[in-house]
């Protein structure tokens, strides 16, 4: 058994000397790594780990290296730290172990592992965050403090819900003043035969409780306007945000979900879906205040033109796939750019995914 590995590199991917040089393994592990990474690590997504005919170590990918004179045992540690390994007590560590921790830190191909170590609906999801930069715990706590309102539980409605429900919100007002009909089972899965007649908001709040009876989710059947929209708002501390996934009225009900979210210090994320194109965003903060004020006077604008239509304004064929996708890009817009923060496509922009060939283009941006 070799107790000090040779670490060569790259096996995949660029030069060695684009790459960050492995560290001694007394300057990152185990005690430094232990304050980087308190309950554990795993391997970054996308590292392949395989033994080399010469029975080498080898790490495949964008920053891949190889480790000569790995035995088994190494391997097979190796392989267990693939799936995230709890730390040991500072002497369970051998020297061949602490060196390829040093060789994957100094490559930054380590990640945190989550502090819940318990198996539950989010252990999943806790490690999908893990890869996103940010402390998978933290960020598994905020989603479920954060308050929700989707107004409207149609094609995209129901099924952002269902989103919201599943990574863990905990506070969902669900709006929609509609009842189920035979002609919502083609897109609108969340409601059975059962249903038919009854009011939406309360059919999906019965199928969201019956797999998350720990949630806390209301149904309101009402028409949103300015006289009722104020109910409908959040009050209480704490952060939120309105999904718009209702149509009418067309332009007037987007002007007004805007305004309110900003002056109550909300985000409101908006959405359609078309014939064959899931239109998503924008995306507006209560800080910018130009891009809320722009979107705003335009869809009174629409709205105006609206009113004066000779004919409803409003599509009446709709699909499956394409209400599915809308609902889809919309959990992830609002996951990415409101709870982790980071860069999205929809923010004050409205973006379009074309399924009809299979491309997506930037349609509107508010300033």
């Amino acid at each position: 058994m070799t107790n000090r590995p040779v670490i060569d590199g790259p096996v995949a991917g660029g030069h060695e000397s684009d790459r960050p040089a492995a560290r001694a393994p007394q300057d990152t592990a185990p005690s430094a790594l232990r304050l980087r990474f308190p309950a554990g690590v795993m391997l970054r997504a996308g590292t392949t780990l395989a033994a080399g005919d010469a029975g080498e170590l080898l790490v495949i990918g964008e920053r891949g290296f190889s480790v000569e004179g790995a035995d088994r045992a190494l391997l097979a540690w190796a392989g267990r730290l693939a799936e995230g390994m709890r730390w040991p007590a500072p002497e369970a560590l051998i020297p061949g172990q602490e060196a390829l921790l040093a060789a994957f830190a100094a490559r930054d191909l380590l990640v945190p592992l989550p502090r819940a170590d318990t198996v539950d609906a989010y252990t999943k999801q806790r490690r999908w965050l893990a890869h996103t930069g940010t402390d998978p715990d933290a960020a598994q706590e905020r989603i479920a403090r954060h308050q929700a309102v989707v107004v409207g539980c149609g094609g995209t409605g129901a099924i952002v819900a269902t989103h919201l429900c599943a990574m863990g919100v905990r506070r969902l007002l669900l709006v929609d003043h509609d009842a189920v009909e035979v002609t919502n089972f083609n897109r609108q899965f969340t409601y059975r035969q059962a249903d038919l007649g009854r009011p939406k908001a309360e059919a999906l709040r019965d199928f969201l409780l019956e797999r998350h009876p720990e949630a806390g989710i209301t149904a309101a059947r009402v028409f949103v306007d300015e006289d009722t929209i104020t109910g409908l708002v959040p009050h209480e501390p704490g952060e939120w945000t309105l999904f718009c996934c209702a149509d009418r009225p067309v332009g007037t009900l987007a002007a007004l979900l805007a305004g309110f979210a900003r002056d109550r210090g909300g985000s409101v994320l908006f959405a359609a879906a078309g014939l064959d194109e899931a239109a998503v965003g924008p995306l507006l903060r209560p800080d910018d205040t130009a891009a809320h004020q722009a979107f705003a006077q335009e869809m009174e604008a629409v709205g105006a033109v609206a009113r004066s239509a000779l004919a409803d304004p409003v599509m009446s064929a709709s699909v499956a796939s394409v209400n599915t996708v809308t609902a889809a890009w919309m959990a992830g817009e609002w996951l990415n750019g409101v709870i982790l923060e980071r860069p999205v496509r929809s923010l004050n922009t409205r973006f379009v995914v074309d399924l009809g060939n299979s491309s997506t283009y930037e349609e509107r941006t508010w300033r």
